[in-house]
């Protein structure tokens, strides 16, 4: 028998994957995530929990379904940027992006933050989230900066600030239900970090 062309088999995967996120979702809502089990979601949906596990590491990983996709672009974005772009107007342009998905996106963000914000250990893996992303993010800047040990602390601080801006701009749009501007909220928050960074001597090691 004919094995299914690749394209046939992507879309299948893709299907099988929404099943999941959409059965999980619809539970999460009606039950509660603590009283949704695995067992639940894979009946909702028609798979079995091998299937299941093909898919997603564990119950809490349908709460970030993008997670390390939207890591992995972020990084592409800002490796990928013109050798002479500052680090700033790099960060600007991607979060332009960003913010114009996330707007697209809207709805599905707010239920699925209303999700997290309700369940500590969501809030607890979000945290981790917010880590992998400013190691991440550290590394790269650290690749722009050089290997001394100056560089590698201005670029641990940066990473850090822009995390936690990020974190603070998307609090404030969750708080507001997607309704301010996120793109010039996410600019406004750069110019300002920018200032700071551009005040600051560099920062003495050792």
């Amino acid at each position: 028998m004919a094995k299914p062309a690749p394209h046939l088999r992507e879309t299948k995967k893709s299907a099988t994957r929404r099943a999941l996120l959409q059965a999980a979702h619809a539970r999460f809502r009606r039950d509660g995530y603590d009283a949704t089990t695995i067992d639940d979601i894979c009946g909702d949906a028609g798979v079995s929990r091998r299937t299941f596990f093909r898919y997603f590491e564990d119950k809490e990983a349908l709460a970030f379904p993008h997670r390390a996709e939207r890591l992995e672009r972020f990084l592409h974005l800002l490796e990928t940027a013109p050798i002479h772009e500052g680090p700033f107007a790099s960060l600007r342009a991607i979060a332009q992006l960003f913010a114009s998905e996330y707007a697209a996106n809207r709805e599905q963000l707010i239920a699925q933050q209303k999700l997290i914000e309700g369940v500590p250990a969501l809030v607890a893996r979000e945290h981790e989230i917010d880590q992998d992303w400013e190691r991440a993010m550290a590394q790269a800047f650290q690749r722009r900066f050089g290997e001394d040990a100056s560089a590698v602390l201005q670029a641990r601080m940066l990473a850090g600030a822009a995390i936690g801006i990020i974190r603070a701009t998307m609090r404030h749009w969750f708080e507001h239900e997607g309704r301010p501007d996120l793109a010039g909220l996410g600019q406004q928050a750069l110019d300002a970090l920018q200032r700071g960074f551009a005040q600051m001597p560099r920062a003495p090691v050792g």
